[in-house]
């Protein structure tokens, strides 16, 4: 059987937390800023790797396959998720105008902060944790507007943070060279020996390096990759057939991408597509529906 997953709440709030965390790679509707307070961690966002540093924040709009990947040192982070979408109808337009150019149209981001600008992001931060705590429509309003604050603070500093990139150590450059060849490949028929030969790696190195730096296998996050670009298809071209799904993201057999797509979302292709045209009949964005139906 599918099951829905749980409505997100428009704007949600994670202050500072240092608890142990690992997520898996993962997609969502809703933009997302991530600021890291102090420890060590990885960043995976699309074919990009991150190792972030204290002051680092990370401007997502979450279509992007996405994971972090922790040790056991100390990783404190403050994560904001939230609905562009109900911010637009909550606030006035006239208000906020440009301010989520850097999630719509610039992508992804990640901003090394520096002294003063560190400083700033920190009060404003601590200032929503405030708010957030609070249970009165008036506390609320003002988080809504201390986001926005937020927004409009850091969208000159996006252009800036594409200058900059950090040298990434040898293995996580090769993880980084894998995981673009996956992303222009993902339709073709991979296997390690194919992937060995195109790298000019060792396999059993880069199987090795790629899940000390992501978390997860290659295949694994190929089928990730794959899969959440199936979702996408079956819901943007209704004309286009399961089977025909199945054969342009990779897999030759439907039985074997049918069994894959249940284990990762809880239901067929079919049912899926089936949920999708009822939810549509409610929803107009389909990447809320994509964010919604699981």
């Amino acid at each position: 059987m599918y099951k829905k997953k749980k409505l997100y709440l428009p704007l949600r709030m994670t202050y500072n937390d240092c608890r142990p965390y690992q997520m898996q790679f993962h997609v969502h509707n809703e933009y997302e800023i991530l600021y890291f307070h102090q420890g060590k961690g990885t960043y995976i966002i699309g074919n990009h790797i991150h190792i972030l540093q204290p002051g680092d924040l990370i401007l997502m709009n979450g279509k992007t396959l996405h994971t972090s990947k922790t040790g056991p040192e100390e990783y404190c982070r403050t994560v904001i998720h939230f609905d562009p979408s109900y911010l637009r109808e909550k606030l006035n337009q006239s208000i906020f105008a440009s301010t989520f150019d850097p999630f719509d149209k610039s992508g992804d981001h990640i901003i090394h902060l520096k002294s003063e600008a560190r400083a700033e992001v920190e009060i404003l931060l601590k200032k929503m944790d405030h708010l957030s705590r609070q249970q009165d429509d008036n506390s609320y309003n003002r988080l809504l507007l201390s986001l926005l604050d937020l927004l409009y603070f850091l969208k000159p500093l996006c252009r800036a943070s594409d200058q900059e990139m950090r040298r990434l150590a040898e293995k996580e450059f090769h993880v980084q060279r894998l995981l673009t060849y996956l992303e222009q490949n993902y339709t073709e028929d991979l296997n390690m020996d194919h992937i060995e030969s195109e790298l000019y790696l060792n396999k059993t190195y880069l199987c090795r390096i790629f899940k000390e730096v992501t978390g997860t296998t290659i295949f694994s996050y190929l089928n990730k990759f794959r899969l959440n670009k199936a979702k996408v298809l079956l819901i943007m071209d209704e004309q286009t057939t399961v089977s025909e799904v199945c054969f342009e993201i990779g897999y030759k057999h439907i039985s074997h991408f049918s069994r894959l797509f249940k284990q990762e979302f809880g239901c067929t292709p079919n049912q899926f597509r089936g949920l999708v045209n009822n939810v549509s009949q409610r929803m107009a964005d389909p990447d809320l529906i994509i964010a919604t139906v699981q």
